[in-house]
């Protein structure tokens, strides 16, 4: 790609390193930058823990429930353990909007239809309110509190019954998980059915699946006051843990320890060192993160696969783009993201998808037109693809955010389209603009040759020759 900023980043091989008690995936990650001059690239391994201030992480996903199906859905729940690993005690209110909302998900890594592995977020719950802290000592010598706050190193379990709970579970959509504001008590809409509310999940996505699939569940907690406002404590209240389902869709053990501040989607890195994975820090405002993977089919085509996750952004993302200067050769466009339910506003509407001058562009209804139109929304990944005649190189692809906000679009390095770049001023198309070039577009001087008509103005006159001049030399 010519004339087109690219940063290489040496591959860093998934492994497990060793951080305290804790083993988590090696990674890399791309800065919080908000051009693609401003991107740096860092090693990553797991969020950082015990930051200044109250800083809960989800310590444990120790226990499991699995419910009746109904309607083509399967339902599951998750026990979670916390910790305060920060140095003050984290609120823990009852009966207000002053303690933790925790939520769970599940994903699922499996073959797509050209044998490529795709990691989907393939389901959601709703959020079980906590109420009363306990001290524990799981992770440290706990400094015990009462129960309105979980104290230093102390530990609070939540059994997988207590978060599948249904009527003291909240929607999603009433929580900021920026700032971890939330209305209480939450909306209690009339519900039915065994998934109501739970970690819902199509049987689809669990019964049958092709062989080699791997699932994973994920938990998180929102906290008033451990947010990305307040320095970025948030941004580790995420841990994940492999699971291992049967042939009717039911959880039948662990596979994984849990891996502590870092998101389901980090698996898939684990799985194969060769995809990128980037995470895109926007200060006092949150982290999303971005992974992706070409895979070669073999028949002079690849396959692009791309997710994003926003852990905690309240504003949204609502549009992605690829560039492949303008190429409109990308075909078999495809879309994925794990459904609302049980009351939630937003439908799982497939974004669209079209070439255009910027690249490939995935987007969804602007926030004027829809304000609950289909983002990726806080604790949510959404995946996209297309197939390209081009191989793939490092390259930015540029994310907006759905809701209006004063911080510019976030760019991350990933795998793009290797689309050749038009080499303006090559008018005999020999790989160089050279003194050849100038002689054709001197005897075109005056007409409307294409070829030599560098600006498109209709006649070939000094601008074009100021174009030729100006990229002299090779492409």
């Amino acid at each position: 790609m010519r004339n087109t900023f690219i940063l290489s980043v040496s591959a860093l091989s998934a492994g497990l390193i060793l951080i305290g008690s804790m083993t988590n995936a090696s990674d890399v990650e791309l800065g919080q930058s908000s051009t693609p001059s401003a991107a740096n690239s860092a090693a990553l391994n797991a969020e950082p823990l015990g930051a200044v201030g109250p800083d809960v992480v989800v310590w444990n996903l120790q226990s499991y429930t699995n419910y009746s199906a109904s309607g083509g859905y399967d339902a599951y729940s998750i026990g979670t353990v916390s910790c305060n690993v920060g140095d003050e005690p984290l609120l823990w209110i009852s009966n207000n909007n002053q303690h933790p909302v925790i939520g769970q998900s599940m994903y699922r890594l499996a073959p797509g239809p050209n044998g490529h592995p795709r990691m989907e977020m393939i389901g959601q719950s709703w959020l079980k309110h906590g109420f009363c802290a306990l001290s524990q000592s799981e992770c440290g010598p706990c400094q015990a509190t009462s129960c309105s706050t979980l104290g230093v190193n102390c530990s609070d379990p939540y059994t997988a019954s207590r978060n599948g709970s249904q009527s003291t579970l909240g929607p999603k959509y009433e929580v900021n998980a920026t700032t971890g504001v939330y209305p209480y008590p939450p909306a209690n809409p009339v519900y039915s059915g065994s998934t109501a509310r739970r970690l819902r999940v199509p049987q689809s996505m669990v019964t049958n699946v092709p062989s080699g699939s791997t699932f994973f569940v994920e938990g998180q907690y929102v906290c008033p006051d451990d947010n990305p406002t307040q320095g970025g404590n948030g941004d580790n209240n995420m841990s994940y843990r492999g699971v291992d389902l049967n042939n009717g869709g039911n959880i039948v053990g662990f596979t994984t320890d849990t891996q502590v501040a870092l998101p389901a989607l980090s698996a898939w890195k684990v799985a194969d060192p060769a995809v990128k994975y980037r995470r895109l820090g926007v200060p006092g405002m949150g982290q999303m993160i971005v992974a992706s993977r070409a895979y070669d089919n073999g028949d002079g085509t690849w396959d692009y696969e791309y997710a994003v996750y926003n852990q905690n952004i309240d504003a949204s993302i609502g549009q992605l783009i690829i560039p492949t200067n303008g190429d409109p050769m990308a075909t078999s466009f495809g879309f994925a993201c794990p459904e609302y339910h049980s009351g939630e506003p937003y439908e799982p509407t497939p974004w669209d998808a079209s070439n255009s001058a910027d690249g490939v562009v995935f987007a969804t209804e602007s926030f004027d037109t829809n304000a609950n139109a289909n983002a990726i929304r806080w604790g949510t990944t959404y995946n996209f693809r297309f197939t390209s005649p081009y191989p793939p190189v490092n390259g930015q692809v540029e994310l907006g955010f759905f809701k209006e906000t004063s911080e510019p679009n976030r760019f991350a390095l990933v795998d793009v389209p290797d689309v050749t770049e038009e080499c303006i001023g090559d008018i005999n198309n020999n790989g160089s603009v050279d003194f050849e070039d100038l002689l054709n577009l001197l005897s075109a001087w005056g007409t409307n040759n294409p070829e030599a008509d560098l600006d498109g103005s209709g006649t070939v006159e000094f601008n074009d020759l100021l174009a030729l001049l100006s990229a002299f030399g090779d492409c």
